[in-house]
């Protein structure tokens, strides 16, 4: 079966996807990658991902590696620079943005959860029913090191092993958010071997019934990187061709990003200027066109349309993430549950969140409970540096969540 770039063994998805999207049942996807800044590689994943979730009933749970981001080059230069001065806070950012980023994209919002794998991590250790971490560890004890050759990195190690066992043990460590494991793991072909044999020896275990999850495997494309950069949408054109052009590119991958880009963007197009005109070709239409074209002159037409593509995105995204909506805030520390319980055990804090629905201003609600403006400000202070609630441009207050979701079993 294929969906876009996407493809799933055709015994998995009439086994264990075809039956439950004809029944419209409701199917979980799970979705891993680093996210430091949204990138092509990022885009192109979440663009095909978005391919695939218009099929059916789907529940989308993407989650951040960020225990990576700390380690990456490129997070560390930031740190150096001052560019970021709280990484906790940085990353905290970081799954607002994915979630406003997937709005913008087209993600039904009240589908999409976002995790930090470090959240997932603490309560695999934390969690006492089922000796899960002795089987993780039962399961590496039979890999072969040879398995992990291609994987340059000693992290991959854990990693991609461990994405199963989250895949097949998520619904015990969120309870709170879904009652059973992952239906479908949605991630790129160079993780297929590694994932496959965790699952076969979870099943040669006895730790899984049946090979769950299925796997949706995104077709490969290129991970450019030059000196520790990517292109993101915050660059200009002469560094994505500079990164492009430092990148050791196969001819035929120029081909596979010019895919990406065509089958990622609105138009579904490809733009090539000629003599201050630009010419619009569909991807095929591309590819018989400027099949011998020079290396050199692709690059520079690969580097403009993939700037366009991800200044699109960028632009989308800015438009949407204003718009911000009233969500479930999930608390996973101690001083964070402290800090709320301190909130909701005022009066007024309580009745500032209640009344802070959009149609007031601080002296209207001052006038409501009753209170000095002196009073209801310094409150609002508060419940501002807390994310609680926000002032909007007319100078109204407007609460930024609508529930608190706290497991007090494994979340804290």
């Amino acid at each position: 079966m294929k969906i876009g770039n996407t493809i799933i063994e055709n015994k998995e998805y009439e086994i264990a996807i075809k039956p439950d999207i004809e029944n419209k049942k409701q199917l979980n996807v799970f979705c891993s990658f680093t996210f430091i800044t949204p990138n092509n590689s990022i885009l192109f994943t979440l663009n095909e991902l978005k391919r695939f979730v218009k099929q059916g009933n789907f529940k989308i749970f993407l989650m951040i590696w960020d225990m990576n981001t700390l380690s990456n080059p490129y997070f560390k230069r930031l740190c150096g620079s001052r560019k970021i001065t709280d990484p906790d806070f940085f990353i905290n950012k970081k799954v607002a943005e994915l979630k406003d980023l997937a709005e913008s994209m087209g993600f039904d919002k009240e589908k999409v959860s976002v995790y930090k794998s470090s959240d997932l991590w603490k309560r695999f250790i934390a969690y006492e029913e089922d000796n899960i971490f002795q089987e993780f560890y039962s399961v590496l004890a039979q890999m072969k090191i040879k398995d992990y050759v291609e994987n340059h990195k000693v992290n991959h190690l854990f990693q991609l092993p461990m994405d199963i066992f989250f895949c097949n043990n998520f619904h015990k460590f969120f309870p709170e958010d879904t009652s059973k494991p992952m239906d479908i793991a949605f991630f790129g072909q160079d993780k297929e071997k590694l994932y496959r044999i965790t699952r076969e020896l979870m099943l040669k275990e006895g730790l899984i019934e049946n090979e769950k999850p299925a796997f949706a495997l995104v077709k490969n494309f290129p991970y450019l990187i030059y000196n520790h950069n990517v292109p993101e949408w915050n660059m200009g054109l002469k560094d994505i061709k500079n990164i492009l052009v430092n990148f050791p590119l196969k001819r035929k991958e120029i081909f596979v990003l010019f895919k990406y880009i065509a089958s990622g963007s609105e138009s579904e197009e490809i733009v090539v200027k000629v003599d201050q005109k630009s010419e619009k070709y569909t991807y095929d239409e591309f590819c018989n066109e400027f099949e011998k074209t020079p290396d050199k002159e692709l690059l520079n037409i690969l580097s403009e349309n993939l700037f366009a593509y991800l200044k699109n995105h960028r632009k989308k995204y800015l438009e949407t993430s204003g718009k911000l909506e009233e969500t479930v805030l999930s608390i996973t520390k101690r001083k964070d549950v402290k800090g709320m319980g301190q909130v909701l055990k005022s009066d007024i804090a309580l009745e500032i969140i209640l009344l802070s629905d959009g149609t007031m201003n601080t002296s209207q609600i001052s006038r409501k409970l009753g209170k000095s403006v002196a009073t209801i400000s310094t409150y609002a202070t508060r419940l501002k540096k807390m994310n609680l609630i926000r002032v909007l441009s007319n100078g109204n207050l407007k609460r930024n969540i609508k529930g608190i979701k706290v497991n007090f079993e494994l979340g804290l």
